[in-house]
């Protein structure tokens, strides 16, 4: 069976994102993925692996907002360039204080036999910081 093609792993990616589907997610991602967040703020950093990217970076963050609020993902543009693809979208939510949340992504993944091995986001870091850890650098 042939994997699936990245634009279908990503637009799946996303898709999970959306319905914060905690077991799809992981089935997307490879176990040897690494996971870049840019910035000074707790969920700054290089994650290596599924588990550090789950236990580091997905529930932490899962945490930092509303159970009950709507989480959308509104994509902008997907380019793909064999097994690379560009992402430009929107995050709206609401925090666990109930701030509401908005903010500009764009994210670069790699894809490999139907899992993501890379995933780096840019993003207003210091609105991140500040709207999610109250944070005012």
């Amino acid at each position: 069976m042939t994997p699936p093609d990245t634009r279908t792993v990503v637009n799946r990616y996303l898709q999970a994102l959306r319905t914060r589907d905690a077991q799809a997610i992981p089935e997307l991602i490879a176990a040897d993925a690494v996971y870049r967040i840019p910035g000074s703020h707790p969920l700054a950093g290089t994650f290596s692996g599924l588990d550090e990217i789950v236990q580091k970076f997905f529930a932490p963050m899962g945490a930092l907002f509303d159970p009950e609020a709507a989480y959308s993902v509104e994509v902008s543009r997907v380019l793909v360039d064999g097994d690379r693809a560009s992402v430009e979208c929107v995050t709206r939510s609401a925090t666990v204080h109930g701030t509401p949340y908005e903010i500009d992504i764009s994210a670069q993944f790699t894809v490999r036999d139907g899992k993501i091995v890379s995933m780096r986001e840019y993003f207003d870091t210091q609105y991140f910081a500040r709207t999610l850890f109250g944070q005012d650098r």
